[in-house]
Parts: C-alpha cells; sequence; structure tokens
C-alpha cells in the first residue's frame, strides 16, 4: 500500500482544523480568494507526522504503510511550516506535533465552535484522562477513529503495556539478570516441582478467557468495539505477563539436589516460551486490517480472517520429564490436577474478524 493520504483524508483533517495551520506559533488561514472566481487559493498541506517512506523526517520502521496514511498520523499545516518541520527533526519531534495538534483542536473548539462542541471537547478530553501516560498516537486512535481503530488501539496498546515484559522474559531466558536463590531440601524438592507443574496447569484457562474477552471487546460484525474494554483487557493480559514472568523466576533462581536439576531445567521457559507468541498480535493485526484494505480494492472481502496461537508442551518434553522421574523412583507417586492424565498444556485461540459484505 502507499502510505500518502487518500484525498477524504485530507478533506476531513483540513475541515476539522478549519483550514488554518496547526501550528499554535502561526496559525495563518490555509485558503483563500483566487483570481479566477472559481477556485481558491489553498496553502494548506497534510503532513505526515511519523514520516511516510523509509528516509523521511520521524520515519517508525514498525509502522504499516496503512497506518501511516490514516489521519491519526496527519496534521494540517501551511506549506511554511511544513517544510519548517521536516528542516529539524529533533525539535520537532513526533510527540511534539501530536501536541500542536491536540493544541490546535482545543483552539478550534474554544474559538470556532458553538456551546455544545465545547461541552463535548470538554467531555472527550476528560474520557481521555486515563491515557495521559500513554503514547500520543493512542489518544488519536480514540479521537480520530479511523477505520479497524478497535485494532489499532489494542495494538497500540499492548505494544506500550508488552514490550517491556516480552524483553524481561527474553533477558530472564538469556540469564542477563539475577535474584536471590530459594533452597531447596531434598525432603521438600519433590512437593516444589510438584507445586510448579500445577501452578503452570492453572496458566492455561485465564489466558483462553483474556484472549476472548479482547475479542468481544472489539464488538460484534458492523458494530463499533468499546475503548474501556479494550483499554481493561489489554491491562489484564499485561497482568497476565506479569505473573508469567513471576512463575519464570521461580524455576531460574532455585538452588535445588543435584539429582532435581534436570527437572528444573526442563521446567525453565515452559511457559514463557509460550507466553511469548502473544507478542506477534500487534503485528498481527495490523497485518490483518493490510490484507483488508488490499483485498477491498480488489473486491475479493474474505468473509472471515483468523489467526491462531497454540500452546504446547514441545514432543520431547514429557518424554523426558517422565525419564527424570523414573530415575529418582517417584513416578509412581507422581500427580497433578489434569483429567487427561498428562503432562500437555495445549489450548488453541482464534481471533476471529469478520467482515461485512
Amino acid at each position: 500500500m502507499i502510505p500518502d493520504f487518500s484525498k477524504k483524508t485530507i478533506d476531513t483533517l483540513a475541515k476539522r482544523a478549519s483550514y488554518k495551520c496547526s501550528n499554535p506559533d502561526c496559525k495563518i488561514n490555509t485558503t483563500g480568494p483566487n483570481s479566477n472566481p472559481e477556485k481558491a487559493t489553498t496553502i494548506g498541506e497534510a503532513a505526515h507526522i511519523y514520516g511516510a517512506r523509509m528516509g523521511s523526517k520521524r520515519y517508525n520502521h514498525n509502522m504499516t504503510d496503512s497506518s501511516r496514511a490514516e489521519i491519526t498520523n496527519a496534521i494540517w499545516l501551511c506549506r511554511n511550516c511544513h517544510k519548517l518541520i521536516d528542516t529539524d527533526e529533533q525539535k520537532y519531534s513526533s510527540n511534539i506535533l501530536f501536541a500542536w495538534r491536540v493544541k490546535h483542536e482545543e483552539f478550534i473548539a474554544s474559538n470556532l465552535g458553538n456551546i455544545t462542541d465545547k461541552m463535548v471537547y470538554v467531555e472527550q478530553n476528560s474520557n481521555l484522562k486515563e491515557f495521559d501516560e500513554y503514547p500520543p498516537i493512542v489518544k488519536r486512535i480514540i479521537i480520530d477513529k479511523p477505520d479497524g481503530w478497535e485494532y489499532r488501539l489494542t495494538s497500540e496498546l499492548m505494544k506500550f503495556l508488552n514490550a517491556p515484559l516480552f524483553r524481561k522474559l527474553n533477558d530472564l531466558k538469556n540469564g542477563l539478570y539475577v535474584k536471590e536463590l530459594s533452597n531447596i531440601s531434598s525432603e521438600n524438592a519433590f512437593n516444589w516441582i510438584q507445586n510448579r507443574l500445577s501452578e503452570l496447569s492453572l496458566t492455561v484457562k485465564p489466558a483462553i478467557g483474556l484472549l476472548d474477552l479482547l475479542t468481544k471487546s472489539w464488538g460484534k460484525p458492523g458494530e463499533p468495539g468499546n475503548v474501556k474494554e479494550i483499554h481493561h483487557a489489554t491491562k489484564l493480559i499485561k497482568g497476565y505477563l506479569e505473573h508469567i514472568i513471576l512463575l519464570e523466576e521461580k524455576v531460574h533462581f532455585v538452588n535445588v539436589p543435584v539429582e532435581y536439576e534436570k527437572l528444573v531445567s526442563l521446567l525453565k521457559n515452559l511457559i514463557g516460551s509460550q507466553a511469548e507468541k502473544l507478542s506477534t498480535i500487534p503485528s498481527d493485526l495490523e497485518g490483518i486490517l493490510t490484507l483488508i484494505e488490499n483485498t477491498e480494492k480488489e473486491n475479493k472481502l474474505p468473509k472471515q480472517i483468523k489467526k491462531e496461537f497454540v500452546f504446547e508442551i514441545p514432543d520431547y518434553w514429557e518424554k523426558e520429564f517422565n525419564k527424570e522421574l523414573n530415575k529418582l523412583g517417584r513416578k509412581e507417586n507422581y500427580k497433578i490436577n489434569n483429567s487427561s492424565g498428562c503432562l500437555t498444556l495445549l489450548f488453541v485461540f482464534v481471533i476471529s474478524i469478520i467482515i461485512l459484505i
């Protein structure tokens, strides 16, 4: 997809800016009379906040072309200010440009709108207070609500909330930080192993419920999603990942008798490696939106688009685990709260986006 703004996006942006430059130090009118009575002179332009193409100012390689072309990534400026922001991207950062747009919309609502417009603006900003600590693109998505905004919002929230957690999981796996070790005696080692397995088995059900909650927050086909529910679901997923990290830290930072070390090594990264699969949700959603936009142009809209996440232990794992139990002579005493009697942690979650044709 070409990351240029559509005519519809440009027209909407210009009208929302009341055809005034959004630079708070400028604010000049960007349209006026022309010597031709049937035309108007326009010096306003839709500028990209994050650059449209590689090498352009403020280019963000993590964005898709479709998100670069959305109104959320646009600001209305006069030609001079458009050129100005592209001469010094350090001074005119993306955060500054997002702030310009917020300030300009506040100016338009306060000076050009009627009393009701002002009240709506105040209420809108009051509802956005809980997102003050988030990247500015989050608020823009909520305000502008471009096509597929529910998935864009989910993507940005999950990147912001979870990127540090996925990095911590990776750091833990690679042994890049340490914590105080827990010392487990020979008498308690077997029970300790059983407790860790029980904890791991309990992590599956919440994951299914959380992803189902997230899907429901996007709304039914043809209906808008719910900002508060999307935010709630993404925060719960963050809490879930924090719990996964705590479980992984228990098995990474423990000192057990030598005969139990192999069992502990088999537990390391078992659930963390599965939880890491959720890190692809933002890129998956953005990819799905790009696919939808491309198929719309080709008039080949699919009825459903599904993304599956499968949590499962490696094929060798149970065999190796039972082998170690046999060495200890404890297999006959081994029990886990699992109705199938096996150790498989498996579930399939399907994200379904239904397009009405």
